[in-house]
């Protein structure tokens, strides 16, 4: 019986591996022009976050895969890993993606913050930003309007002879001055925290940890496919457990600063926790897929195999799960409290027309995988669980639009929001499709491979 360390497993001459990365940088290009000639200045920056945190999901899912597999010293993914492993090793390339956005904010050429970037000048007697109109306007009436970006978008239609549900709902519920004095007040006091020092240097920091982690990680493994040392097995898990702590806490906190702060007044505990999911259910679904086409093409052998897909279906299946809980935990406490101001980001996400993007989520999201992978033979039937992760993926990209986008306004699917995501997600995967044909695509050295190899499920 042959030994699955004694194979060099790479892509060759393979035709559709050895070009695959070609694919993802045409569509990088062709999205850079959609999302420059069709977005304005405003529109831009919410779909920048947009693409750019829907691919640091993918980046951050791998990451946690890869510490949690070494914190269990499981077996059964070893096979599967190293695809995990490239996706992590992406974690620079996210960095240098996400550098001209945290620029963008910190010069005041992105006001999708300007809400308590406002509050925060105000509070420290600073001047406000020249090149934001928008925070000149807040300085200027001494308060905050409630959700600053939904109040821009607005504005645009207004421009346009146009008068959306979402801006019929705002003159419905108009504010009195003593909420909005309320809303303020609440904003300087977290000024301490969201401050465009803060939210910069902690950026920054979070960028450095993800890089740091996945680097690491990738470079020990790959030492482990030449020297074959187990001693690399050993560092890796004694590092997991404080690993996935940083991992953990970079991960909560910026989901914090780059998502949650876009309605400043709003907050849950829970919110990085429903990012966590997220983007479990996604590098699974992600992880099937590339491994699928690779198993298809005869470049794993049977290392990677149909037990290992069973395996990872059954994971991504129970973060579904999770994700619908910690989703619905969050709604149902802020309901039960019944405490207007806390309802506020919800509302966001309902009138609009996003009412119809909630229910898609919930049942796309939820009752769909839930239904349609409940069963043994759905897991194990390879066709039917590749389109199931396909839907997968789609519907972590809409969830993810969902977060974002609600706070330019009403749902309006723009061309910029599209090539934002292909742009950033085509450099990203370009990066991971190339790797993919310069390595192993799986880590020969590990000294579980070969029990990984014989895996077999009997339930």
């Amino acid at each position: 019986m042959t030994n699955a360390s004694d194979t060099d497993y790479r892509v060759g001459d393979d035709r559709i591996w050895k070009r695959a990365w070609l694919a993802p940088l045409g569509l990088a290009i062709v999205g850079g022009l959609l999302a420059i000639l069709t977005a304005d200045a405003d529109r831009l920056g919410y779909a920048y976050l947009f693409g750019l945190f829907t691919t640091a999901t993918f980046m951050l899912g791998a990451l946690f895969l890869v510490l949690v597999q070494f914190l269990t010293a499981s077996y059964w993914g070893v096979s599967s890993r190293r695809i995990v492993e490239v996706i992590m090793s992406g974690a620079p390339v996210v960095a240098l993606l996400a550098l001209p956005f945290i620029a963008g904010v910190a010069l005041g050429k992105i006001h999708i913050y300007d809400e308590w970037q406002s509050v925060s000048a105000h509070g420290e007697q600073a001047e406000p930003d020249s090149g934001s109109d928008h925070a000149s306007d807040h300085e200027e009436h001494g308060v905050l309007d409630f959700g600053s970006g939904v109040a821009h978008a607005q504005a645009d239609a207004d421009d346009h002879g146009e008068h959306s549900e979402a801006a019929a709902h705002d003159e419905a519920h108009s504010h009195t001055p003593q909420e909005v004095a309320l809303h303020h007040e609440v904003l300087e006091k977290k000024s301490g925290y969201l401050n465009t020092k803060g939210w910069v240097a902690r950026g920054l920091g979070y960028l450095l940890v993800w890089c740091l982690l996945a680097l690491a990680y990738f470079a020990w493994s790959r030492r482990q496919d030449q020297d074959h040392d187990p001693k690399h097995t050993v560092r890796m898990q004694s590092l997991a457990a404080p690993s996935l702590i940083l991992f953990a806490g970079a991960l909560t906190f910026a989901a914090f600063d780059w998502l949650m702060s876009l309605e400043a007044a709003w907050f849950s505990t829970i919110f990085g926790v429903i990012i966590f999911a997220g983007s479990a259910v996604s590098i699974l679904a992600l992880t099937i897929l590339i491994g699928l086409s690779l198993y298809k093409r005869g470049l794993v052998g049977d290392v990677i195999n149909v037990e290992h897909f069973h395996d990872l279906s059954r994971l991504m299946f129970g973060f579904v799960c999770f994700w619908t809980y910690v989703h619905f935990s969050q709604w149902m406490l802020i309901w039960y409290a019944g405490i207007p101001e806390e309802a506020t980001w919800f509302m966001k996400r309902w009138d609009g027309g996003w009412k119809f993007v909630s229910y898609l989520l919930f049942f796309g999201h939820f009752v769909a995988p839930f239904l349609l992978l409940m069963s043994r033979v759905q897991k194990r039937a390879l066709p039917w669980l590749q389109v199931m992760c396909f839907w997968v993926l789609f519907m972590h990209i809409v969830d993810i639009y969902w977060f974002v986008l609600p706070q330019a306004g009403a749902f309006q699917v723009q061309l910029a929001d599209i090539g934002a995501l292909l742009f950033i997600g085509g450099v990203f995967f370009t990066y991971v499709f190339w790797q993919l044909g310069q390595v192993p695509l799986v880590p020969v050295g590990d000294p579980r491979l070969q029990r990984s190899h014989h895996l077999h499920q009997i339930y």
